[in-house]
């Protein structure tokens, strides 16, 4: 199949498909076409050219052709959070490139949830995802959180399985890893050396690595831990907007906040610009280096995740684990890196600035 049947299928130009499939990055004028794109790619199991006539013909790669699915595991769908969004397009591609079938792409937050009333539903939920009977997946990628209960009934119906992720599975299968504990230390670390000895956390505490991470470098930093600094959310923009208001209120609100993703600190950011209120205005830092961090005002402070290596390690366990290559549980763990922008300040400058998008 190739660029041209899916321009027919969704109505589009070739060079808009060709521009939406090749470039994860690439920012469409509309997000219902990306999406039909996207469906019809998945639809048709389309691989690019060179790679289909290889496969094909039984080139000199000598590839089969696997059937992959993706799992992401926050959200309904991966337009709640950008950075779920750039992840999800890298891999497709990659997959592609690689001369895969993307099988089905699936969205349910319910495999990351630690509550037990929720998590009682996980083997209905499973067997409604693989009800098919002809369904065939040589193996699995998952994006985002997920439980170990979870992830045993998945093993059940999946060989081969990878994880991407911030918060580890402890070795239940393979994984690229960016460890959320030492990107949550790291961020408040930076707070600290700008000044900031009250510093708050916005974002998920339920058996989270970056809330782990969060207390951690407060006690390594000998700062005093504050209930009323720490702010128990889920992680999308409206809950930013919330959080804003709530250390509004406070009569000591903290003077740095460690957002858990940059979604929530874009949304507090938001918050903050519309009711302007003197006094102290907080550094705001995050984690992911979603492309929409480098558009707010001031822009945004994060500890950038190496989306593209962890899609790309990630992709090379699975496919080495599908042909035999190895048996047993391997990790990958890569750093992020610190991305310095306006939103943070040294304590003694700060100012009220022009929070605004």
């Amino acid at each position: 199949m190739s660029l041209k049947e899916i321009a027919q299928m969704t109505g589009v130009s070739v060079s808009t498909v060709g521009r939406i499939l090749n470039d994860p990055k690439h920012k469409c004028s509309s997000d219902d076409v990306r999406r039909k794109v996207l469906e019809a790619a998945r639809q048709i199991n389309y691989i690019p050219n060179a790679n289909a006539r290889n496969l094909k013909s039984g080139g000199s790669r000598g590839d089969e052709i696997f059937s992959i699915n993706i799992l992401l595991t926050r959200f309904a769908n991966e337009a709640a959070d950008p950075f779920y969004d750039e992840l999800l397009m890298m891999l497709e591609k990659e997959l592609r490139n690689s001369g895969c079938i993307i099988g089905h792409v699936w969205h349910s937050a319910e495999f990351s949830e630690e509550r037990p009333g929720r998590a009682d539903k996980l083997d209905e939920l499973i067997d409604e995802l693989y009800n098919e009977k002809e369904h065939r997946s040589d193996g699995l990628i998952i994006i985002g959180k997920v439980t170990r209960r979870a992830l045993r009934r998945l093993k059940l119906k999946e060989k081969n399985i990878v994880s991407i992720n911030r918060n580890s599975t402890n070795y239940e299968v393979d994984e690229v890893l960016c460890d959320g504990s030492r990107i949550a230390h790291d961020a408040v670390a930076y707070l600290a050396r700008l000044g900031h000895t009250k510093i708050g956390y916005v974002g998920d505490c339920h058996n989270e690595s970056r809330f782990t991470g969060y207390q951690a470098a407060l006690a390594d930093l000998h700062l005093v831990p504050d209930l009323d600094y720490v702010f128990d959310t889920k992680p999308n923009e409206t809950n930013g907007l919330i959080a804003s208001e709530y250390f509004k209120g406070l009569a000591d609100p903290p003077t740095g906040i460690y957002c858990a993703n940059d979604i929530l600190a874009i949304g507090m950011i938001k918050g903050y610009s519309k009711r302007r209120q003197k006094g102290i205005m907080p550094s705001i830092i995050s984690s992911d280096d979603i492309d929409a961090g480098q558009y707010t005002k001031p822009m945004l402070t994060t500890i950038s995740l190496p989306k593209a290596d962890m899609v790309r390690f990630a992709l090379m366990l699975l496919l080495d684990r599908i042909k035999g290559g190895h048996k047993i549980v391997s990790r990958l763990e890569l750093e992020g890196t610190l991305i310095i922008r306006e939103s943070c300040r040294n304590y003694g400058e700060m100012t009220e600035p022009e929070y605004y998008i």
